[in-house]
């Protein structure tokens, strides 16, 4: 080998060692730099599990604390229910004692109203009874409705059915009038004069086909609204005044 070669195998090697040492010296930086975030992230990892372990240590507190609360309330609570069992069968029996006393008392109080619903019931049997003998006789003496003179008054009519009864009929050879007697007379009554009674007697009365039909509620008590009611309707109303009748409402049409 001459000079020159040897010089040139001497060149490249200290070339390489050159790039070789250039090499190490990165490796070395970056070993360096990779060794600083490692122990960067290793203090931030100790720190953080430094504040998580506080944190599971308060919240461990924060849990002890809420049990123990919660025995306590457990424990009041059991006492609670003891108590408020006993008081319910303290207040069972009151309330069995208060019911047994109360049933008693209604049982009296039922007795007391029977009594007085059959007085009551009584006395309005009587006054309605009162009320058509005072009517009837009115028309037995008098027949006469309005501006019309019947030839027959009959009471206590009943339907050959049976299901409907007309307390006053007053009849002739043209006209047939319903009157409809109420010690105390509503304005139902009227309602019911219109859709039961007229109805009723034209379906069963079949040989008073061809007469007129006038209806009259007969009443020993009225009022405005009565009279209104009874001229909305086209009825008479008929009020017992003294001993005569006197005629409340005459604007009267046929049924």
């Amino acid at each position: 080998m001459d000079n020159t070669q040897f010089d040139k195998m001497m060149q490249g090697m200290f070339q390489g060692m050159a790039e070789l040492r250039e090499s190490q010296a990165k490796t070395d930086l970056q070993l360096q730099e990779s060794q600083a975030k490692a122990d960067l992230e290793s203090q931030k990892l100790r720190e953080f599990q430094a504040e998580t372990s506080l944190q599971m240590r308060e919240s461990q507190a924060k849990a002890d604390l809420e049990s123990q609360k919660l025995r306590e309330f457990q424990a009041e609570t059991s006492l609670q229910i003891r108590e408020l069992r006993e008081f319910q069968g303290e207040t069972s029996l009151q309330i069995r004692e208060s019911q047994a006393k109360t049933d008693s008392q209604l049982q009296e109080l039922e007795r007391k109203l029977n009594r007085v619903g059959e007085i009551l019931g009584s006395i309005g049997i009587n006054t309605g009874l009162f009320a058509e003998r005072l009517f009837a006789s009115s028309f037995k003496e008098n027949p006469v409705l309005g501006e019309t003179r019947y030839d027959e008054v009959k009471c206590n009519v009943l339907d050959s059915n049976g299901e409907t009864e007309y307390d006053i009929l007053l009849i002739n050879g043209s006209a047939v009038a319903i009157v409809e007697v109420k010690y105390k007379a509503h304005p139902k009554d009227i309602e019911n004069l219109l859709e039961k009674k007229a109805k009723a007697f034209r379906s069963s009365h079949r040989e008073y086909a061809g007469h007129k039909l006038y209806l009259a509620l007969a009443t020993t008590v009225s009022n405005d609204k009565l009279v209104q009611k009874a001229g909305e309707a086209g009825i008479y109303l008929l009020e017992q005044k003294g001993q005569h009748v006197e005629l409340l409402c005459g604007d009267v049409r046929t049924f």
